[in-house]
């Protein structure tokens, strides 16, 4: 029996069911590089990814800390301020204040400066807040008078955090001064004078300037001669040392007893002795 036409079998082995052919879906050589190279790309932006995100906690937690005193601990020397990392105070960190307690001052009275340092920024800073570095200059117009740094004390250096303010008061005792402090200046007189004080520190942080009079002193007492009695008209003021005459005595009335035997000046003759009137 004939088998019929298109339906004999191809020779050869027969295909077995669900297995693919030898070499059918089988990654070429080229499809393994460039799965390589995907992995290793990937595997090196997950590296870069966990470095730059250990980095960043590292620096978050180093914020925290930084901003963790708020001027609550004592600042540390400047030694430990350095290796601990605070920078420097910029002008963008502080703001300086200046008033001073009265308009004018009477003779013998020092005028009185408030200065205030203040911390704007955002991170902790250390600054000099001596009046060694913070310079209150006394002036009146071009006359240069009085400068807190001629004879400066120590320094003094200070850690502020944000929000801090260090208020502090300097006295002028109205006496003029120079560097090195040199003795037996003239001292400065009445008249109008201008103050401001500027961190020698910290470039460009100065105040606004205040304006301030001092007084002359007040003119001495004028003298006046003791008020005396004008005399009386016609009467002959005593001699110094004279004893003025007694009530009823004819010298307080203006009148001259006359002498023994004198007729009175009106003509009547006085009774004898034993006469009646």
């Amino acid at each position: 029996m004939s088998t019929p036409r298109g339906t004999r079998p191809p020779t050869g082995a027969t295909p077995v069911q669900g297995r693919p052919a030898d070499g059918a879906g089988r990654p070429t050589s080229r499809t393994l590089r460039v799965r390589r190279v995907v992995a290793l790309v990937l595997l090196a932006v997950i590296v870069v990814g966990v470095v730059m995100l250990v980095k960043a906690a590292i620096a978050f937690g180093t914020g925290l800390l930084a901003d963790e005193p708020q001027g609550k601990v004592a600042p540390p020397p400047p030694q430990a301020v350095a290796t601990g990392g605070y920078k420097k105070c910029e002008v963008k960190d502080l703001t300086l204040g200046l008033t001073v307690s009265k308009a004018s001052y009477a003779d013998g009275e020092n005028p009185s400066f408030s200065l205030t340092l203040t911390h704007v920024g955002r991170r902790p800073c250390f600054v000099d807040s001596s009046p060694a570095s913070l310079e209150l200059v006394v002036t009146s117009g071009q006359d240069r008078i009085w400068s807190s740094v001629d004879c400066p004390p120590a320094k003094k250096v200070l850690l502020m955090a944000p929000g801090d303010a260090y208020p502090q008061t300097v006295d002028w005792a109205r006496v003029r001064s120079a560097a090195e402090c040199p003795a037996d200046l003239p001292a400065p007189g009445a008249g109008d004078y201008s103050a401001v004080v500027a961190s020698t520190e910290v470039a460009g942080l100065t105040s606004a300037p205040v304006v301030f009079t001092l007084l002359a002193p007040p003119p001495p007492p004028v003298e006046t001669p003791p008020v005396t009695e004008a005399p009386v008209d016609g009467a002959v003021p005593p001699v110094d040392g004279a004893v003025p005459p007694a009530e009823g005595d004819p010298a307080a009335t203006g009148e001259t007893a006359p002498a023994d035997g004198t007729a009175p000046a009106d003509g009547a003759v006085p009774p004898a002795d034993g006469a009646t009137p």
